[in-house]
């Protein structure tokens, strides 16, 4: 084996296009370790033979077509491996058909058949499929590991292998290692393994081990520079291919290119030496406040660098951990910004008549089912994302909008027959509401709509059922008659034209999955990865040798790449160096046993195999720094979810490169220190704002004609909009979550408990209060039965209702008998009311309890917890002290306005100053969560 290296991508091109003749006649098989570098190398041959193609073919088949013709076999590894799966002699089952598979192997043994194990049914495919394509015998995994699981994984992968070999097929690990071994290589020359594969795995291995056995040659490109040899940077690159070659014997094919700019001199230098000095602002580290914001900025600034023709789409990399998990929030801001990124479409799965199929085949294969004992399982939330998708006919439009009022009262339901009760009891609880009850939910829910309701309900159980009422087929078939159903079914809408294109495209691919017959409760619980497949989605430009598109990758796909400007994002201490994370049943120590069985790698411990991995991270940030032609942007936050974060320990390393922070007298952070040297900046929208100020809209005056309680004035203190949506939006003034329905029915409860206390009990003293105390329970038990058929919630919830009463009318009853001079007093529910016209707003109060002592009376308020109760915030103590302000001073002004002071006169005056000037800012706090508002309030431009 022959080690070329160079950290220039030119530098390999060149030599291929001096050594590499394509009428020679002569067959080479040219392997890339990622599709990014397949790309960049079918465009560089294209380029260099340009007299092969016409009119400048960009169509990746084409051109590689082109190539294999002339004798060029580039394949980037594991689509090398699927061509020869597609093209070979055996029959192999799909990564999903032997998902199937073995998830019938584990409910065929007692101790896997259970929801545990069948929850990392994914893992164990994984893990199997890496142990078949390890090319190791049973005995050698059996070796692997000492432990009771790993005993019975071996045996279900036993048993595994046994069906498979009884219904004559492969699973893609065996076929690759059968297709490796058979396949004839005899008619290659040469194999070019062109990029760092770390680690060399088994199929690669293998791969080596056919032409060293052929004695073909075999060349290996490597992006590193011989002339550092002792950079950390390439420590995992030495690790692996010192195996194959002594360090001594490998080449340097680097050509002489002088770095002018300080990124180039800083990707030169990094881990370990010093830039000559820092002559430009190519290297700038960005701080942000928080991930959303970093993303916002530099896909905005990545756009304005296309707008201002400083760079092409295609001339940017936005270098990411984990990019896919970023995609979509990286898609929608491209949208919002209009530059096209190279990011996926969005899925199936994301659309909502793709989520839709997924939620209809969902309610009879939940894994909640079989924990929760259920005959299937339908929550309030695939509702809703069922009726939202729109796949299903509603001719009510208002059916939507009814469940997301009433969502609190179908919390509990999980099967169709608990819907169906609920859904009763609502039409029933519809006859006890009147205009006392105008924040419930129902009052402005028609009674049709409720039997609406009841009616779709059916129809998605009937829809479910015919899905899962289908005889055993294979996965393209049971896709195709999924999607011919919803072109047949009178229940359902016409799936949307590009919905059935790009189905058509996932039952095309599919072909490969028709090696045998599956349930349709198997292809119901694999649907969420079908239509979630990357490599099913539409991406016809994806087939183009160029892309005019900026890029979002991961730091382990740009070796051997060049972009004028390069964003290296998420730049913090947990994301870089990457984690490497292991799921049962896999584990670190099997891995390195498998690593060192099926390769000439040796790894002594498991700890050696982590720090090869943490060596590769340092490779990762040497071959993303290298990347940068112009620019390079290093972007970290300083928050997630309320978490300080810390910038990677990586830029101590780029500081260092940088010249900075050396001296040992400087006990200023390395932040500090590049703020000093004008290389790092706060960005984005809110580094420099104190905070966020809300955007205060033109409201329409109020009208005059509305009465104002004192809860109103109340309401008004605590927060002006609040007040101003409450008097004009009362068809939003309606309580929707379980937070405020309960409240909402504590305060009925309330009333309700008082009137019968005082019916029972028209005369308290401290003699008899032990009497009352022990009668209250009863007292709530029997005001409960006029007022639940109004509430239908959760029976929990009405516990809580029921011992939140039983303390208010405690604390009522020692308030009344708090004042040392009187031992009894008589009730009496007597109105008090007072009203009063002050600048054209009528005032009301009003104190519907009567308490007469032998020398004085007194009144209480009993129906103002309605408003007064949802003063909530379970925040800080600063917090809860002005909601506590607030309800003083309601207490006092109610207090006084009924007796007709002055002082109370006046401070009405105030409100109604201020209400008819129309001032009603927003008084933001943690207390807008508790608001029935809440969302009306944000979507009007001021939360």
């Amino acid at each position: 084996m022959e080690i070329l290296c160079t950290p220039y991508t030119d530098d390999v091109d060149k030599w291929l296009n001096k050594n590499i003749s394509f009428y020679s006649q002569k067959k080479i098989l040219h392997i890339v370790p990622t599709l990014i570098l397949y790309r960049k190398r079918l465009q560089s041959y294209r380029n260099q033979h340009k007299e092969l193609f016409q009119n400048n073919e960009t169509d990746f088949r084409t051109v590689a077509k082109t190539l294999e013709q002339k004798g060029i076999f580039l394949y980037e590894m594991d689509r090398f491996l699927l061509k020869l799966i597609k093209t070979g002699p055996y029959t192999v089952l799909s990564k999903r058909e032997s998902a199937v598979l073995i998830g019938r192997v584990l409910e065929s043994h007692s101790f896997s058949d259970n929801i545990a194990w069948k929850a990392s049914l994914q893992d164990i495919s994984e893990c199997f499929i890496t142990l078949s394509q390890s090319g190791l015998s049973l005995e050698e995994i059996r070796a692997l590991d000492a432990t009771q699981s790993w005993r019975l994984v071996c045996d279900l992968y036993e048993n595994y292998l046994a069906e498979l070999s009884q219904q004559g097929v492969l699973d893609y690990g065996q076929a690759c290692v059968r297709l490796l071994q058979e396949y004839e290589f005899e008619d290659f020359d040469m194999l070019l393994l062109d990029g760092a594969f770390l680690p060399i795995l088994p199929k690669h291995q293998m791969l080596i081990n056919r032409f060293q056995k052929l004695d073909k040659k075999i060349i290996c490109f490597i992006p590193i520079d011989l002339d550092f040899p002792n950079n950390p940077a390439f420590e995992a690159v030495k690790t692996t291919y010192v195996n194959f070659a002594p360090m001594t014997e490998w080449k340097s094919i680097k050509s002489e290119q002088i770095a002018h700019s300080t990124v180039q001199q800083l990707a030169q230098s990094i881990f370990h030496s010093k830039v000559n000095e820092i002559s430009d602002r190519s290297v700038t580290v960005l701080r942000f406040v928080s991930e959303e914001e970093e993303l916002d900025y530099i896909v905005e600034r990545a756009g304005k660098l296309i707008e201002q023709g400083a760079a092409k789409p295609h001339e940017i990399a936005l270098i990411t951990p984990n990019p896919m998990e970023l995609r979509p929030t990286v898609r929608e801001l491209a949208e919002i910004y209009g530059i096209a990124m190279e990011v996926p479409e969005r899925s199936l799965i994301h659309l909502p008549h793709g989520r839709a199929v997924f939620n209809l085949l969902k309610i009879h294969t939940d894994d909640r089912i079989e924990v929760l004992e259920l005959p299937h399982f339908i929550d309030i939330n695939m509702v809703l994302e069922l009726i939202e998708g729109d796949l299903i006919q509603i001719p009510d439009k208002a059916v939507f909008q009814c469940i997301v009022d009433l969502q609190a009262f179908f919390e509990d339901c999980k099967t169709f027959p608990d819907w169906f009760n609920k859904i009763d009891e609502l039409i029933a609880a519809k006859d006890q509401i009147n205009d006392d009850y105008t924040s419930h939910p129902l009052y402005y829910i028609s009674k049709d709509t409720l039997i609406n309701v009841k009616n779709i309900i059916e129809i998605i159980a009937t829809i479910s059922s015919d899905l899962m009422s289908a005889s055993d087929m294979t996965f393209t078939e049971h896709l195709d008659h999924i999607v011919r159903y919803f072109e047949e079914s009178p229940y359902t809408n016409e799936i949307e034209e590009e919905i059935k294109e790009r189905l058509s495209e996932i039952v095309e691919e599919l072909t490969l999955h028709n090696h045998f017959a599956i349930t349709r409760s198997e292809f119901a619980r694999r649907i969420y990865a079908v239509l979630n497949d990357k490599q099913h989605e539409k991406e016809n430009d994806k087939r183009k040798v160029r892309l005019s598109k900026v890029l979002v990758t991961g730091p382990n796909n740009v070796e051997y790449q060049k972009y004028e400007y390069v964003f290296i994002t998420r730049f913090n201490q947990h994301m870089y160096p990457e984690r490497i994370a292991y799921a049962w049943p896999m584990s670190a120590d099997i891995e390195r046993k498998i690593l060192n069985t099926a390769t000439v790698q040796k790894f002594s411990n498991e700890i050696s195999l982590l720090r090869y991995y943490a060596d590769r991270s340092v490779y990762y940030i040497y071959t993303a720094l290298q990347a940068a032609k112009k620019s390079v942007f290093i972007c970290y936050s300083r928050f997630e979810d309320g978490i300080k974060l810390s910038p990677s320990h990586y830029l101590y390393d780029i500081a260092k490169a940088l010249g900075i922070g050396e001296t040992d007298d400087d006990l200023s952070s390395i932040e500090n220190l590049l703020e000093k040297e004008g290389l790092l900046f706060d960005a984005g929208r809110l580094s420099d704002a104190q905070a966020l100020p809300f955007y205060e809209q033109n409201l329409p005056p109020m009208s005059k004609d509305k009465i104002i309680t004192i809860e109103d004035v109340a309401v008004y203190q605590l927060c002006p909009r609040r007040f101003y949506y409450e008097k004009n939006l009362e068809r939003e003034y309606v309580y929707s979550s379980a937070f405020h329905l309960q409240n909402y029915a504590v305060s009925f409860l309330y009333e309700k408990a008082v009137v019968l206390l005082v019916n029972q009990f028209p005369e308290v003293s401290k003699e008899n209060m032990h009497t009352i105390t022990h009668a209250l329970s009863n007292i709530i038990a029997h005001a409960e039965k006029e007022l639940k058929t109004a509430f239908p919630m959760a029976q929990r919830y009405w516990e809580d209702v029921k011992m939140r009463v039983h303390f208010h009318l405690q604390r009522l009853l020692n308030q009344i008998l708090s004042n040392p001079d009187y031992n009894r007093a008589s009730l009496s529910i007597t109105q008090q009311r007072q009203e009063s016209k002050i600048k054209g707003y009528t005032f009301v109060g009003e104190r519907q309890l009567r308490v007469s002592y032998p020398t004085i009376t007194h009144y209480y308020s009993i129906t103002n917890m309605r408003k007064i109760l949802s003063f909530s915030a379970n925040e800080t103590r600063d917090e809860q002290q002005k909601l506590d302000q607030v309800k003083k001073d309601y207490f006092d002004l109610l207090s006084r306005f009924c007796r007709k002071e002055r002082v109370a006169e006046q401070s009405l005056s105030y409100y109604a100053q201020q209400i008819e000037l129309g001032h009603f800012s927003k008084k933001a706090g943690a207390h807008c969560r508790y608001c029935a508002f809440e969302n009306a309030c944000k979507e009007k431009g001021v939360g």
